[in-house]
């Protein structure tokens, strides 16, 4: 249909053009300019008077559907690579945590889960060798900064 209609706009204006160059000075150049200033303004508006009313419903339709699933795929997105982001902060956080503590070998695994609105660090395995006492600290240090309890936390020797 736009093709059509572009086709059809291009041949008028070669049209008129031709015409314009044809026509001799005086009053015949002036209404030969307006006829075809007529037929332009015509072929301009042809898409909004023939319209089928019907296509454009059945067009409009289907661009709101692909933009809502569009968005969908979009916010799934956008929620996962939240939660890689989320994950990936919350192990540097802790593997911080664990260098100050001289757990030098840890490895950090941090799983989240859905909050409120937004992901949280729910679960958190942790490999390495550590004393008794740098594994209390961490136990506590989980808890009382990431709200990870000890019943969470997996640890690994």
């Amino acid at each position: 249909m736009l093709g059509s209609w572009i086709r059809g706009l291009l041949a008028a204006s070669v049209l008129s053009a031709v015409a314009g160059q044809l026509a001799p000075a005086g009053p015949v150049k002036k209404v030969t300019a307006f006829a075809c200033e007529i037929v332009l303004l015509a072929m301009l508006l042809s898409p909004v008077v023939h319209a089928d009313r019907t296509v454009f419903s059945h067009a409009l339709t289907d661009y709101r559907a692909t933009v809502a699933e569009l968005t969908e795929d979009l916010e799934t997105q956008e929620k996962q690579l939240l939660r890689l982001y989320i994950q990936q902060q919350t192990e540097a956080y802790i593997l911080d945590e664990a260098y100050l503590r001289q757990i030098e070998d840890a490895e950090i695994s941090v799983r989240t889960k859905w909050g409120d609105e937004s992901w949280v660090p729910y679960e958190v395995s942790i490999k390495g060798t550590f004393t008794p006492e740098q594994k209390a600290h961490m136990q506590r240090f989980l808890d009382a900064e990431l709200g990870i309890p000890q019943e969470r936390q997996h640890w690994n020797e």
